[in-house]
């Protein structure tokens, strides 16, 4: 129960924002909104303000934005109203029309920021302090006598209480012996300790690790992190991206199935990291529908693309071949991620 309610809450948000993308875009742009639905299926609540439906439904699984003169979205009733052309979507201008569509995938990048700076701004940032958290066993520190709960405060008596630097000079004093004065419970404690180059690491260590601690930051420093954040799970995609096409590492894709059952361990390790989980899938779902595939908003950019190459409109039949190929890819994509989930959840 609690991974159907998760990935009910997160495919929610994920689509709704989205599609929020679209509809103020279009909003913004004078073109005329029939409905903006939240949910899918059978109307539960609603209104109509300027001319625009708003609705919940009964499946809450994101939702949608019917504009008019957008291919496919007008049914009988509202294409027999009078709809001025600076009201239609496809009798706006390349640029508009492209401002549209690329505003859900934006918007579902926005989605992750707010969520990522929500987590910062509540959770705080982790910072490593000069506290000694962990001694390894037989390691230069452990002969030296330092223990777990020491604070290094100073390095051949030059006080120095910034765990980078501390770190720095221990780096690059293999086999050197350095005088290190410890804070034990009040007491200031000088131990001489040689570190010793490591091979993996390519430097000099002595075998401890630093304490981390959480500290609180303002909305603003919040909001700079959830931009890092948000940059950092994008070159992540990317990078992983092209290692998957380059070989480099296997295919991993997951569908449905495997979204949900991640979504119900994410849930199980507390809301906000439900909500961690939320901005990264909010950030892929981003960049997915900016491919190049018909039916998805890449596709619709691309198709735009090559009508202002063309210097008018695509053809309706070549449009329609287009969005059947985009249909045909999206099952094999579905086909594929759905095996995989399979084999991930019942065989693994």
């Amino acid at each position: 129960m609690l991974t159907i309610i998760s990935f009910i809450f997160v495919f929610s948000i994920l689509i709704f924002f989205h599609e929020f993308g679209h509809f103020i875009a279009a909003k913004l742009s004078g073109v005329r909104v029939y409905k903006f639905a939240f949910g899918f299926g059978p109307r539960i609540l609603g209104f109509t303000k300027n001319q625009t439906e708003y609705l919940i439904c009964l499946i809450p699984l994101g939702g949608y934005v019917k504009m008019a003169g957008e291919t496919g979205q007008e049914d009988a009733k509202e294409t027999s109203e009078e709809v001025s052309e600076k009201q239609r979507f496809d009798k706006k201008t390349l640029g508009i029309r492209a401002l549209i569509v690329a505003l859900g995938p934006f918007m579902n990048i926005v989605t992750a920021v707010v969520i990522f700076s929500f987590i910062f701004f509540i959770n705080g940032i982790p910072v490593v302090t000069n506290g000694i958290s962990t001694v390894i066993e037989n390691s230069p520190a452990e002969h030296a006598g330092i223990l777990s709960g020491d604070k290094i405060i100073a390095i051949d008596s030059i006080k120095n209480e910034d765990p980078d630097r501390i770190a720095n000079i221990i780096n690059r004093s293999s086999g050197e012996e350095l005088q290190i004065t410890l804070d034990r419970g009040g007491e200031n404690i000088n131990v001489f300790v040689i570190p010793k180059y490591d091979d993996n690491y390519k430097k000099g260590l002595i075998g401890i690790t630093f304490e981390i601690s959480t500290k609180k930051i303002n909305i603003f420093s919040a909001f700079y992190k959830g931009l890092i954040a948000t940059g950092s799970i994008i070159r992540l995609i990317f990078s992983n991206t092209i290692e998957m096409i380059t070989g480099k590492v296997p295919l991993e894709i997951a569908g449905p199935l495997g979204i949900a059952q991640m979504t119900g361990e994410a849930a199980k390790l507390g809301f906000l990291n439900l909500l961690y989980f939320t901005a990264i899938l909010s950030v892929f779902l981003g960049l997915f529908n900016l491919l190049p595939i018909p039916i998805l908003d890449g596709g619709h950019l691309l198709i735009l693309f090559i009508e202002k190459i063309r210097g008018k409109a695509l053809e309706p039949e070549k449009t329609s071949f287009m969005y059947l190929i985009g249909i045909s890819l999206m099952i094999i994509i579905f086909i594929i991620a759905t095996y995989k989930d399979i084999l991930r959840v019942f065989f693994k």
